[in-house]
């Protein structure tokens, strides 16, 4: 590796005297960030615990794009299974990590006493509305908009929360998927699986770390599907209803997920 040299600042008339811990992390405007809109404290977690999540969501999406730049690269000569992972096992580690915190993060908001207290004032917030979620998904390999018409009526009519979220962000997902259609961790997966059998490519250098890897990232987004489904059961349980503020049954919400989309990386699971 070269060495790592300090790089100047984007703002060259930038004084880094000037920098201390709060103005640097803009600590100030982070917990601005956060407006609850009744007094309810358990509002503050609810809250609280979503920005984290899509502030992991938000460096996941980095780290991942960094990830899948090295593992083309691995792929890049064919007269060999793969060429050496080592920097696409780093960057997947830490997305890995980072879905560990998340993991840990999400459960939570399974302490709140009070949903009841602030339900009704979110509307129709949902998580189902979490774009950045939606673009890790695509990243992962997943083809289709698994979501789509979850949230549909007796009679068909979507909720506002899925209608609202198709119109604020449907032009990015289907860009989504058009720029990660042959750039993702399910393409690599698969081209990579059909130059060698499982057998080989588990007792390949290269291969083996990042075959590791890959599955736990399945199980991570699959456990962060289901700590969601948790919470939202124990939740509405609560507050005596079964459908979510975005409009779903959390379970056919999950059912859909699994039957469609899960897992990522069949030929590596158990």
């Amino acid at each position: 590796m070269p060495a790592i040299k300090p790089l100047p600042p984007l703002d060259p008339a930038m004084d880094a005297s000037r920098n201390h811990y709060w103005t640097y992390h803009s600590l100030d405007t982070l917990l601005a960030c956060k407006k609850p809109l009744t007094a309810a404290k358990d509002e503050d977690l609810f809250i609280a615990v979503h920005q984290i999540c899509e502030l992991a969501f938000h460096q996941m999406i980095i780290d991942l794009g960094r990830t899948l730049d090295a593992f083309r690269v691995a792929l890049g000569d064919a007269r060999r299974p793969i060429g050496p992972t080592a920097e696409a096992v780093y960057f997947l580690e830490r997305v890995n990590r980072m879905w560990s915190s998340v993991n840990a993060t999400m459960p939570i908001l399974t302490t709140m006493r009070a949903f009841a207290e602030f339900r009704t004032s979110i509307g129709p917030t949902s998580g189902f509305q979490s774009a950045q979620f939606r673009r890790l998904e695509i990243m992962s390999g997943i083809r289709s908009i698994y979501w789509q018409g979850a949230t549909a009526d007796a009679a068909g009519k979507v909720h506002v929360a899925e209608s609202m979220f198709d119109e604020v962000y449907g032009d990015q997902i289907n860009d989504w998927f058009a720029a990660y259609a042959d750039h993702s961790l399910k393409t690599y997966c698969d081209r990579l699986l059909a130059r060698a059998d499982l057998s080989t490519l588990q007792v390949d250098r290269h291969a083996r770390p990042l075959l590791r890897r890959l599955q736990s990232y399945d199980r991570a987004q699959l456990a962060f599907h289901r700590l969601h489904l948790g919470l939202a059961v124990s939740q509405l349980k609560k507050v005596g209803v079964a459908v979510g503020t975005g409009g779903t049954s959390p379970r056919t919400y999950l059912a859909k997920y699994e039957t469609l989309a899960a897992p990522l990386f069949p030929e590596l699971a158990g």
